[in-house]
């Protein structure tokens, strides 16, 4: 669900050519995407319902959850998780 978000703003803001390219660069580094099931639908929700996020954003939360691993964003909502989630902050252009 964050690929696809991300993949979407990458089209509007600099076409298809470029949004492609650039998915293609992030499938190339050591990121392993994990796919949507029933289960972490109804995390994403609980995540969503607890901390009062988007719920694309609450999916990426449940999953730094789960998997006890660190969030990196620039995204400011994310702030809401407080002490939940370590969290790797980066500046927004």
């Amino acid at each position: 669900m964050n690929c696809g978000e991300v993949y979407s703003l990458l089209l509007r803001e600099n076409g298809e050519d470029k949004a492609l390219r650039t998915i293609n660069i992030v499938r190339s580094l050591p990121i392993e995407l994990q796919d949507a099931n029933l289960r972490s639908c109804l995390r994403a929700a609980e995540v969503k319902s607890r901390f009062g996020l988007y719920y694309v954003d609450a999916f990426a939360a449940s999953l730094a959850i789960d998997l006890k691993a660190t969030l990196v964003t620039s995204d400011s909502d994310f702030r809401r998780l407080g002490h939940n989630v370590p969290v790797i902050w980066l500046k927004a252009h």
